[in-house]
């Protein structure tokens, strides 16, 4: 469906959020954020050879949607609200067939994104298996997971929150 529908309805649940909901949505994305500063800085050595070798190919020829997902598009548009009209507006140059990301500016880079606020495949993907981040990847997948489990089970705390409404 492409990451324009990924993109309203992370917006869509977003704005669906109660106060509660919305600052527990912000702990567990100040947790992802903490963990991707954690694995950049770790890393550093490991992606300036990504970039000495390979200049950031996992960013050509790509599908965008292939990599960037709702999740993605909830925790960066909790995290840095500010940049919503710039990833609008690489939106609107999403197209059909493989591309460079559009999210490169000027088509090459920089990333639109900063550098720990990343989508979960783009921040944990290196040019070769590293196992010497293998921890961090792992602290930041399981971050990811838990702000997916957030929406899963959203109904469910709501729906005993209706039932228990003095708990």
């Amino acid at each position: 469906m492409g990451l324009n529908y990924s993109f309203k309805a992370a917006r869509k649940k977003i704005d669906s959020l109660n106060t509660g909901e919305r600052e527990a949505l912000a702990t567990i994305c100040r947790d992802i954020h903490q963990a991707q500063q954690v694995l950049s800085h770790k890393a550093a050595p490991i992606l300036e050879g990504c970039m000495a070798g390979c200049r950031g190919l996992c960013c050509r020829n790509i599908h965008p949607a292939d990599i960037i997902t709702e999740w993605d598009l909830v925790y960066i548009l909790t995290m840095a609200p500010e940049i919503e009209d710039a990833v609008a507006a690489c939106l609107a140059r999403e197209g059909f067939f493989p591309s460079d990301c559009i999210f490169l500016e000027n088509g090459t880079g920089p990333c639109l994104f900063p550098d720990s606020l990343r989508p979960e495949r783009c921040i944990i993907s290196f040019c070769r298996v590293e196992s010497s981040v293998e921890k961090e990847i792992g602290r930041v997948m399981a971050d990811f997971s838990r702000l997916i489990r957030f929406f899963i089970f959203r109904p469910l705390r709501r729906l005993t929150g209706w039932l228990r409404p003095n708990h």
